[in-house]
């Protein structure tokens, strides 16, 4: 009986402090929720003849819903730009950094989101669920069935950065890709990821 006792005196703090530790975790894992989307790219990308401040689109394969109550709906365009880009030459590590930060609707306003590639693949493809968080980082190899390394960061400055290694980043209209998204921040200026 004592240790009955005990134990529910023990028992309480734990639970107490675990029910306290649930709502913070709630709570902050809504303030800018990533949610998955998978888009197919509209526009071809080649670091061969790619600009700075090239546009870039990807259409959204299906809906999503932003934390905040937010829909973008299944055909909307991710709008971006082509941050840097450096060819491939004599054989060396060519570079595209891209960055998503709006999604345009077909008949609506555009929308500012946050958004991070954590995963490219060929047409025709299927992604494997990705653990969305936000510390997530994304180290894809070049031995990738596309050929090219992606690397990513939810917490940085840009969408993700493409490396190929002796060749030209190439990627035609179809490329499948990956995102995390969330809305940014009210009055935030958006820069991308």
């Amino acid at each position: 009986m004592r240790i009955a006792k005990y134990f529910g005196i023990a028992i309480i703090p734990l639970a107490l402090s675990l029910t306290a530790m649930a709502k913070d975790v709630h709570q902050s894992t809504n303030e800018g929720q990533l949610v998955q989307a998978n888009t197919v790219l509209q526009t071809k990308i080649d670091a061969k003849t790619a600009k700075v401040g090239d546009a870039v689109t990807a259409r959204l394969v299906s809906s999503v819903h932003l934390s905040g109550g937010t829909e973008i709906p299944r055909n909307a365009l991710l709008i971006g730009h082509i941050d840097q880009v450096q060819p491939a030459e004599n054989n060396g590590v060519s570079t595209v950094v891209l960055t998503f930060d709006k999604a345009q609707p077909k008949d609506g306003q555009p929308i500012a989101i946050k958004s991070t590639i954590v995963g490219i693949q060929p047409s025709n493809s299927v992604f494997s669920p990705t653990d969305l968080n936000p510390q997530l980082k994304t180290e894809q190899t070049a031995a990738s069935a596309h050929g090219y390394s992606l690397t990513s960061d939810v917490q940085g400055a840009n969408s993700g950065v493409l490396k190929a290694d002796g060749k030209n980043v190439h990627l035609e209209h179809g490329t499948e890709f990956e995102f995390a998204l969330a809305p940014t921040a009210a009055g935030s200026t958006t820069t991308g990821n």
